[in-house]
Formats: structure tokens, sequence, C-alpha cells
């Protein structure tokens, strides 16, 4: 099996002998352009534009506007840094951001905070889990967030700012960092879900006809399993520290929300718990599964060898052939034995039908 950190070694060692808050990408080599897209919003008024530069950004910082810098691609070190200048994020901050490793986390600072968290997304086909990285940069009045993943990942959140549904164009950035966080959460639901009806089907699977093939699914999805445990334990601890810690950036009248979020999580946590609990009984179901087909094998096998040997006995005895056996010059000796032998095989089905044994 493939070492999982062999993917990345080679990459990380590009960072070695850097000064702290170099910008080096280590993740999966890309090449398609960054895309900007920026949203500019409040309770009456709605814009979006596609940026072209990273200056264009800076026109945006009004007040009296929610701004949300959607940027779907971590993997351009010039562009990344350009927007750290133009924004004010610490070097830092931006060497996690272009690590797509790092599991989720919270960085707080005077003016902003930085939130990592993890999407993941379960293919039922090949049954993994993937997850990439999406960065939140939380400001007074913006959010930057930076990340690889598809924008329908977030079009319900894109929806309900056009159509002006729900209180969303009504509140702050506090209020949009929420409901992207929410979203990512509820997603969580939904794999967890899909990995259940997975695991319903497999049982359903080992109860009819086990095969080594079951023994295999299993094992994936164990693994897959405990790779979704990580990030969402970290989330946990991030939204923690949001309560632990008192942030002015973070409004006050969305801690309710964010209050709300960490319930999901840890229902989110219950429900992983609940299926690494179900995936160790399959293990124990296949192994009785299997033991009760290799049973019955074995109980049809006695069945057919008890069922011969007094055949095999009378026809053995006759085998012989000695000169002086009185059944030898019978004219009707040969069929004789053979009645005898079909009606002991016919008292013997009898038998076993009355014993329940067939």
């Amino acid at each position: 099996m493939k070492n999982p950190l062999s993917q990345f070694s080679s990459r990380y060692s590009k960072k070695v002998g850097l000064p702290p808050g170099s910008l080096v990408y280590v993740g999966e080599e890309r090449e398609e352009p960054i895309q900007v897209n920026l949203i500019d919003y409040n309770d009456s008024q709605f814009q979006e534009y596609t940026v072209e530069s990273v200056e264009e950004c800076e026109t945006f910082n009004n007040e009296d506007m929610v701004t949300w810098i959607n940027i779907r691609g971590l993997h351009n070190p010039d562009f990344i840094s350009s927007i750290g200048e133009h924004i004010g994020i610490n070097s830092m901050v931006l060497e996690d951001v272009m690590n797509p490793t790092q599991l989720p986390k919270i960085e707080i600072f005077d003016d902003y905070i930085y939130i990592l968290l993890r999407t993941l997304h379960f293919n039922s086909d090949t049954s993994v889990v993937s997850d990439e990285p999406v960065n939140l940069i939380i400001g007074q009045n913006y959010v930057v967030m930076i990340h690889e993943s598809g924008e329908e990942l977030f079009k319900p959140i894109y929806d309900r700012i056009i159509m002006n549904q729900g209180r969303i164009r009504k509140m702050n950035s506090s209020y949009l960092a929420y409901a992207l966080i929410d979203l990512i959460v509820d997603y969580f639901f939904i794999m967890a879900e899909d990995i259940s009806d997975q695991l319903d089907s497999i049982e359903e699977e080992i109860i009819s006809d086990p095969t080594p093939d079951n023994l295999k699914k299993i094992n994936t999805l164990r693994q897959q399993i405990h790779m979704m445990r990580k990030p969402v334990l970290s989330l946990r601890e991030v939204i923690d520290e949001v309560f632990s810690d008192e942030i002015p950036i973070l409004d006050i009248d969305t801690h309710i929300y964010f209050r709300d979020v960490h319930d999901h999580i840890l229902q989110v946590i219950q429900s992983i718990e609940t299926l690494r609990i179900v995936v160790s009984g399959l293990f124990d179901t296949y192994s009785s599964a299997l033991n009760h087909k290799m049973n019955e094998v074995m109980k049809v096998l006695t069945i057919v060898a008890t069922f011969f040997i007094p055949l095999t006995f009378i026809a053995g005895l006759y085998g012989m052939n000695f000169k002086f056996m009185p059944e030898l010059e019978m004219r009707w000796g040969y069929p004789i034995i053979l009645g005898v032998m079909v009606l002991i095989g016919i008292i013997m089905l009898i038998y076993f039908k009355i014993k329940k044994w067939l």
C-alpha cells in the first residue's frame, strides 16, 4: 500500500531551510488560473463583479456594505501574496493558506480573524472521502474565502444573497462567515447519511451471502470514517475557541448562530461515533455470517457422507468376492442388494427429515 505521506514529501522538501512565512504551495499541481468573484451587498443593494486584479478588491471596502471576496485557487503563491499585501494579512497566515493539508484552526488578530476549515465529500461509487481546505479571513465588513472547491458547494449562500432570502442581507460579515461554516457542517450530515446507507447495503449483502468483497468494503469505509473524524473534531475546537475568547470582529449578535453550529458539530461527531460502532459490528456480523455459511456447508457434507456410509459398507462387503459367499450364486442377488441399498437410503432420508436435519 502506498504511503499517504509520500505524495506530499517531495513538495514539502521545497520549504526546507526557508524562513517562516515563505509561500510555497505544497498541494497537487494545478494549471488553471485563479478565479476571483466579488459580491458587495447590504439590505437594499447587491453588486457582483469578476475581479481581474488584486487592486480592484480595494475599491469595495465600503463600511455600509458587506464584501464577499471568493477566490477559487490557492496554487499561485504570487497571487496569494498580493492578496495578503492589499488586505493586510500576516505572512504566517498566508503560509497556512498555501498548505492544503492543514487541519482546521483559528487565529485571532486585532482587525481580522483567520479560520481554516475542511470540506468533506463522499464518493458513493468509490466509497472514498475527499477533503479540501477552505480559508476564511473575516474582517469588520468583509469575508475573504480562498479555496479549491467548485462553486456549486457554496451556491446556496450565493442564491440567498442574490434573492435576498432570510436575514443574510440584513446582517454583517460575521453572519456571512457563520453561513459559510454552517453550510460546510451541513454537508457533513449528508456525507454521514451516505456512508450509513452504504453500511446498510453491505449488511444486507453479508446476511444474504458473505463474500471477501464485503470485508474489503468494510475496511475501506472504516478508513474513510477515521479520515473524516479528524477535521470534524478539529472544527469543534475552532468553534469552542470562538466562545472562549472575546473577538471584537465577530458581532455578539451572531454568537447564538455559532452556538447552533457548535451543536450541529456535536451531532455530526455523534453520528461518526455511531458509524464507527456500526463498522465494528459489521466485522462481527461478517464473521458470524461466514461461520454460519461454513457450518451449513459442513452440515450438507456430513449428511451426504453419513448417507453413503451404510451403502458403502454393503458395496464393500459384497465386493470382496470370496468363493463361498452364499449370495454369489443367487439369481436375484444383485437386484435384491440394490433394493436393500435403496430402502436403507429412503429410511435414512425419512429419519433426517424427522430430525429436521434437512
